[in-house]
């Protein structure tokens, strides 16, 4: 999985969660598709977060450049903080890079050399070398978000949650769109009564197989992980849903989807838009 790493790193410094699809369009126009790669990380023995934060601090910074040329959408450092997964130790944080396309693209040349002089390559090196010291890359992957919903004004920050379930289909070949759409739905009325900052629904590209236990991602992202166990505010004289109607669609939800894993991420480093 190093050589894997390295390829990738390579392929993003040479070559050269935060945006996502835009799902009012007009119907004339395809919609734009969105990728999103998830590179799994896990410290080497004896060492935390604090040691891996230079390092994603100096990946960061490259990335931010692709991210004002138009290359990337954007990349983040997502730290776990809570897992189901039965291998709690199995990674510790996750880089995510959102792009348009299936490959990555990352700064120019010229604006690699406005970072590092004549030391583009030295410095990189150097950086791959610091990487696979600190926090080597165990599993990578690659999802298509299909739909979602945001706060007009959403960007990741060091305050906000990503409540994470990985899900499959408990009949596989069923239709379930009109259950994601209901999904849809309750998070726009969450997003305007300030229950929820975004949601969006993903699905699984590579690698993708039967032995993976999964198929798609649903996100969560949140300031307080109360907008969790409260998504309807049902304690206060105007709920979001009426209990009996946020019941169905939990029985709904359950009988489509089986929920492999779930886990809550902090945003920890990221970049941004220009403008915002």
């Amino acid at each position: 999985m190093n050589q894997l790493s390295f390829l990738l790193r390579t392929a993003i410094l040479m070559s050269f969660l935060a945006a996502h699809t835009d799902n009012v369009r007009a119907q004339s126009k395809a919609p734009q598709k969105t990728y999103m790669y998830l590179i799994y990380h896990k410290l080497n023995p004896g060492l935390t977060i604090q040691d891996a934060l230079p390092v994603e601090r100096e990946w960061k910074k490259v990335n931010q450049a692709a991210v004002d040329e138009g290359k990337l959408e954007g990349w983040y450092m997502t730290v776990k903080q809570f897992t189901s997964n039965p291998n709690q130790t199995e990674y510790d944080y996750v880089t995510r890079i959102i792009t348009h396309e299936m490959a990555i693209k990352g700064a120019s040349p010229e604006a690699m050399t406005r970072m590092y002089g004549d030391s583009v390559q030295a410095k990189m090196a150097d950086l791959q070398k610091r990487d696979r010291n600190t926090a080597p890359v165990v599993k990578i992957e690659i999802w298509e978000i299909t739909d979602g919903t945001f706060a007009p004004k959403f960007a990741p920050d060091g305050t906000q949650f990503m409540v994470i379930e990985r899900i499959k289909r408990r009949n596989p070949g069923a239709d379930y769109a009109g259950v994601v759409s209901q999904m849809k739905r309750l998070s726009e009325d969450r997003i305007k009564r300030n229950n929820l900052l975004g949601w969006d629904f993903s699905s699984l590209v590579i690698p993708n197989g039967s032995e993976k236990g999964y198929e798609f991602s649903i996100a969560q992202y949140v300031t307080n992980l109360s907008a969790i166990a409260d998504p309807t505010l049902a304690d206060t004289p105007n709920p979001i849903m009426p209990a009996p109607a946020y019941k169905q669609l939990r029985s709904q939800t359950a009988q489509m989807f089986d929920v492999v894993r779930q886990e809550v991420y902090r945003f920890q480093e990221y970049t941004t838009k220009p403008g915002n």
